[in-house]
């Protein structure tokens, strides 16, 4: 299975990560113009210059959003009692 970012229209690519989690990279004509990064509801402060740029920075903060989902649903594991036998 490969995975491709999609071309929605002239100024946003995206790519929707095993269904649940959106990547986008949009661009933005407000203040300075340039392209900004997008995962789930986070967003980068920072726009980027061209929309390569973009999209490789896009690829590794969805890593990081990702690893820190990992984190916090084992910490979410280990927290929890062990289910009751019935």
């Amino acid at each position: 299975m490969t995975v491709e970012w999609e071309k929605h229209d002239d100024t946003t690519y995206f790519i929707n990560l095993a269904k649940a989690l959106l990547v986008a990279v949009v661009y933005d004509r407000m203040g300075t113009p340039g392209w900004k990064v997008q995962v789930g509801k986070r967003s980068l402060k920072d726009k980027f210059a061209t929309a390569e740029d973009a999209k490789k920075i896009a690829v590794a903060f969805a890593e990081r959003v990702l690893n820190q989902c990992r984190e916090e649903l084992e910490t979410l594991k280990a927290s929890e009692p062990p289910p009751k036998k019935a």
